[in-house]
């Protein structure tokens, strides 16, 4: 909140750089090798530009004169053009080059964070807008890195090295220039600043229609089932149409800036080709019989004067991509700026202390304790302090109502969270002195609802673990009873399997999530509601499997009282007073 007031008081101001405007510096700054010698190619090109108009403009005057041909200016002309498209072609290239590369890296990072951050994104915003800021506002940088920031530099050298050209030959022409090319980056500016508050609206309601049809999507066969589809299409269409709009509220700010400033640049040449015209009519009002510069300068001025302002309109053309860009930076630095916890936040090697102390759950997992472990947010108790053991082996059933902290506990252990307070142990060792990556891969993560990719069912199963032998992956099929409904499908375990599971039930979905979690060979096993969704004789048909699967590995599933789960060894009751731990002949009496 902090740095979005003092983001609108710098654009206000115009005082001091917007942290948009540092980050996108900083973005380029990866690339400088690469920007200066753009630049370099720059320079070739200014000269080149200089040199084609000097010779062309010999050649054509002596042409109008009737002196004779010059071959060999005509030539040079010819070569400086070449240079100059050659030198252009190179920069574009160079600069496309550095855009796809911080592109690149600056979405390898976002995933990285989003990661690291693991279930705690969800508060930056659902998963659907993350993803369109991961690709679609990243992508919105292109144009700013491959044209506009090399734009800049252009801008500054080329009207330079014309007015140089020209003010030994005309004080006129060069006070002319001087006096228009302000306008034009004048109303470059005025425009640009709608326009970056058109792109930000129209990012916005990207973010929502993302989410929206992901949501759709999601639901689709319940909102059938309800008999509610067309609510939810008009839902759809509404934040559709309010997309076009902004889309083309951001075209026409796009095309009124393009058309004000070809207004400017024409004027602006108008006025020194009626100069240029009177001065060699000899009609100048303060200058009459007497011409200011010959027929070669002004063929020489008329040549220059375009591209005078050539490099302002493009500028100008592209003055609306530097604020798209801000636009988009805005909520890529929202991602960015989310807090890691400590040990997710670590980039450096583990020292040979940690090392150690690692190595003590490197081989065998022997305990977890908790003693008055809580964690609390914004004034607000997430988890109420709980003390509780688990060891090597147990499987704990914790209950408990929505909103007690279950899944928190779950998020802890995983280690997206290090803002708790307490003690917290692994074998003893205090969790935030453990390797994460070391920890998670002893873990067996088994959500709500699991997540997929596109792709075959066994790229599902071994995507992210060392590749098993086909005896492994049959033995981790039949354990979770796998086997008969993979055998049924047509292509067997090459089935192509979409991100929702498209094609098998939510029991089959689940079974696949314990094969993978078989494959894994983690020693503890953290499921979050296996059977929320499910119909009550799949559900126990999947605790079933659970059963048998996890014999020997030390499991913590939580479910609700819906779901009773009578073999496990503990079962923990979370309430907002606490944890406490029901014998089985209080499960039992209970159920009963």
């Amino acid at each position: 909140m902090t740095r979005e007031k003092g983001t609108q008081k710098a654009r206000r101001t115009g005082r001091m750089k917007t942290p948009e405007t540092v980050f996108l510096g900083q973005l380029a700054n990866q690339q400088s090798s690469k920007y200066r010698l753009a630049q370099g190619f720059g320079v070739l090109f200014a000269v080149s530009l200089v040199l084609q108009a000097w010779a062309f403009a010999n050649v054509f005057s002596g042409m109008a004169l009737h002196q004779s041909f010059s071959l060999s200016l005509f030539v040079i002309g010819l070569f400086a053009l070449l240079i100059r498209a050659l030198a252009n072609f190179g920069r574009e290239r160079i600069c496309t080059s550095a855009s796809r590369d911080i592109r690149y890296g600056l979405r390898s990072k976002l995933v990285s964070h989003l990661t690291n951050l693991g279930p705690a994104r969800l508060r930056i915003e659902e998963d659907a807008a993350l993803s369109t800021r991961v690709y679609e506002q990243v992508d919105a940088l292109d144009d700013f890195f491959s044209r506009y920031k090399p734009q800049v530099f252009m801008v500054t050298l080329i009207p330079c090295v014309i007015l140089l050209s020209v003010v030994s030959i005309s004080w006129i022409a060069f006070f002319v220039f001087m006096m228009t090319a302000p306008l034009v980056i004048i109303f470059m500016i005025f425009v640009g600043h709608k326009a970056a508050q058109a792109n930000r609206r129209q990012f916005n309601v990207l973010a929502m229609l993302s989410n929206q049809f992901m949501d759709l999507s999601q639901g689709l066969s319940e909102l059938k089932r309800l008999n509610r589809t067309d609510e939810a299409r008009e839902r759809l269409s509404d934040s559709a149409t309010s997309y076009q709009k902004t889309t083309m509220g951001v075209l026409v700010l796009a095309f009124l800036s393009t058309a004000t400033l070809e207004l400017f640049a024409s004027l602006s040449i108008a006025m020194i080709a009626l100069y240029l015209g009177l001065g060699l009519l000899e009609i100048l009002p303060w200058q009459v019989g007497s011409s200011p510069v010959t027929l070669t300068q002004a063929m020489f001025l008329l040549l220059l004067a375009p591209e005078f302002y050539l490099p302002l309109r493009q500028l100008g053309n592209d003055y609306h991509a530097k604020q798209k860009a801000e636009a988009a930076a805005t909520d890529l630095l929202e991602i960015l700026d989310a807090p890691l916890h400590n040990a997710a936040s670590q980039q450096s090697e583990p020292s040979c202390t940690t090392q150690a102390k690692n190595s003590a759950i490197a081989d065998q997992l022997t305990s977890i304790q908790f003693e008055n472990l809580s964690w609390c947010e914004e004034g607000r108790y997430r988890l109420a302090p709980i003390t509780g053991t688990i060891r090597q082996g147990e499987r704990v059933w914790l209950s408990g109502e929505s909103g007690v902290g279950k899944s928190s506990l779950l998020h802890l252990l995983l280690g997206f969270e290090d803002s708790y307070e307490g003690t917290f142990l692994i074998n003893n060792l205090p969790f935030s002195e453990l390797d994460l990556a070391s920890w998670r891969a002893k873990l067996a993560w088994l959500p709500q609802t699991p997540e997929w990719v596109n792709g075959s069912i066994r790229r599902n199963l071994l995507l992210g673990i060392q590749t098993p032998s086909e005896d492994e992956i049959n033995a981790a099929l039949r354990e979770s009873q796998c086997d008969d409904f993979i055998q049924a499908l047509p292509a067997g375990l090459e089935t192509t399997l979409t991100e929702l599971g498209a094609g098998l039930s939510g029991g089959q979905m689940q079974r696949l999530s314990i094969a993978r979690a078989l494959l894994s060979k983690a020693d503890m096993w953290l499921l979050d509601e296996p059977c929320s969704g499910l119909d009550n004789d799949t559900a126990q048909a999947v605790l079933n499997t659970v059963k048998t699967a996890s014999k020997g590995k030390t499991l913590l599933i939580v479910s609700h009282d819906t779901h009773p789960i009578l073999w496990a060894d503990k079962h923990w009751t979370l309430t907002k007073g606490g944890l406490h731990e029901q014998s089985r002949k209080e499960n039992r009496q209970a159920i009963a």
